[in-house]
Parts: structure tokens; C-alpha cells; sequence
């Protein structure tokens, strides 16, 4: 297909959705520790994941960038973006968060992403994708597999039977129910797009994890997570999402010619 341009039909070509990287994200990591807020915020451009860049004074790094979980296992909408935030131990054998109160919670923001056209997001997309280390999984007697763990804002998401509730994801883990997390998301006035995910520190629990505290300090972290959401031209129709079981392949949505 020529250019940057989709097409729903012959002859209506339409501008590829774009990240406008000539405007630079800002970053925004708060929790709670004796009772106050920390925060640490900065610009990140839009860089890959493993280019993540530190916060001062503490044990965060966090990047910007397109692409994601959805993405990668075929059950994103075609005409789309995925919108990824990441924050990662700077030293993996260190806390996220050191001194964090215990049954509090954080936040992750990222804010100012424009994009080359207008939008919308869809906060039933969002998810957040926790990560640990494989040296800690094994040590619990883990298979690998279990180094990957989902919350999602749908009830019913699988990401398209990619994922099992109560083995390695928590559908409606970002609901904004009792003990769970929340998500924030909107286009502002200006065009730009704001997205944030609120987690009970608890949540960074693996749901494998032997032990049952959830005390900061008691259990292994992951050594980094990322949140994303799906972003849409105004344009664009939605697509009927399934959510098969486990045993039930997804067929991925394609691009008409």
C-alpha cells in the first residue's frame, strides 16, 4: 500500500494513525510513603522500552513509546495505536518503591501524546503487564511462562484467548472496583492524549506467589511493568472484540487492501 494511508474502500484513502514525536511526553510516577505523596516526573520522547531513561533520587526508570501486548498477540483493532508507558527498576535486586505505606497505592501518568490526527481512546483496551524476572518465577518453582503477568480493564478480556484469569491474568484488574486498579484516559482540549493507571501496590503480587502477604517488602516485585490503551482515529468504526477461552485461537483482524 503506497504512502501512509489506509483504505476502508477503493478511492477514500485514509492518513495511517502517527505518533507527532516533534511533541515530547511527560511522565508522572506518585505513591505514597509515611503518609505523603512522592512523586517524580519528566519529558521522555518516544523511544523503545529498553531505552528507558532513569528518574532522579530513586529506583525508576520509565520510557514512551507505540506498541504493546495487544499489539503483539493479534488482538488489537486494525486501524489503530497502542499507547505504552513503562516504568522499570533502574537495579532489578532493589524495591519499586522503597518505604511505600503499606495497603496504598500508585500512579503511573503519561500525558501531552499527539498524534498525527484527531483520536479517541477506548479505556475498555487498557492493561497493565507486570514482568518478573525468571530468577525469581524458578525460585518458586515456576515454569518460565509464569515471568508474565496482565491485569485488564475488561472483565471478559483474554486478549483473545492469549490469557487465563487466576493463572497469569486478573480480567478486571483495572475495573476501579474495591481493591482493584483504576484507569484514567481522555483526549484534551488541545488534542493531546492524557492516560494514567491507579494500582493497589498490592497488585504487583504474582497470583502464583506461595506466599500470602501482600505487604510491602514480602513478596518478589516484578523488575518493571508497563500500561497501555488502544487510541483510535475519530474516524475509524470499532470491531467486534471476542474473548474465547484459553483452548480457542484468536483470529487476528487484517488490513483490506
Amino acid at each position: 500500500m503506497p504512502g501512509n494511508t489506509v483504505s476502508d474502500q477503493p478511492g477514500q484513502p485514509r492518513p495511517m494513525l502517527l505518533a507527532d514525536d516533534a511533541t515530547i511526553p511527560t511522565v508522572q510516577v506518585t505513591w505514597r510513603s509515611v503518609g505523603r505523596d512522592v512523586t517524580r516526573e519528566g519529558a521522555r520522547p518516544f523511544a523503545a522500552p529498553d531505552d528507558a531513561e532513569p528518574f532522579e533520587g530513586c529506583n525508576l526508570s520509565a520510557s514512551v513509546s507505540l506498541g504493546g501486548t495487544r499489539l503483539e498477540v493479534g488482538a488489537g483493532h486494525p486501524r489503530g495505536a497502542v499507547l505504552r508507558v513503562e516504568i522499570r527498576k533502574t537495579e532489578t535486586h532493589r524495591a519499586f518503591f522503597p518505604g511505600i505505606d503499606p495497603g496504598s497505592s500508585f500512579r503511573v501518568e503519561v500525558r501531552g501524546v499527539r498524534f498525527n490526527q484527531p483520536v479517541r481512546v477506548d479505556p475498555d483496551t487498557a492493561l497493565v503487564h507486570l514482568k518478573y524476572s525468571l530468577k525469581d518465577v524458578e525460585a518458586c518453582s515456576l515454569p518460565p511462562s509464569a515471568a508474565n503477568q496482565f491485569l485488564l480493564a475488561n472483565q471478559q478480556d483474554t486478549l483473545g484467548g492469549m490469557v487465563a484469569a487466576g493463572v497469569n491474568a486478573t480480567p478486571g484488574g483495572l475495573s476501579g472496583e474495591p481493591g482493584r486498579g483504576s484507569v484514567e484516559a481522555r483526549v484534551e482540549a488541545d488534542g493531546s492524549v492524557t492516560f494514567a493507571v491507579v494500582m493497589p501496590y498490592a497488585l504487583l503480587r504474582h497470583l502464583q506467589d506461595p506466599w500470602a502477604s501482600d505487604l510491602p517488602g514480602t513478596f518478589f516485585e516484578p523488575i518493571r511493568l508497563h500500561a497501555e490503551i488502544e487510541v483510535l482515529p475519530v474516524w475509524a468504526e470499532p470491531i467486534v472484540r471476542e474473548h474465547p477461552p484459553l483452548d480457542q485461537p484468536y483470529e487476528r483482524p487484517t488490513l483490506e487492501d
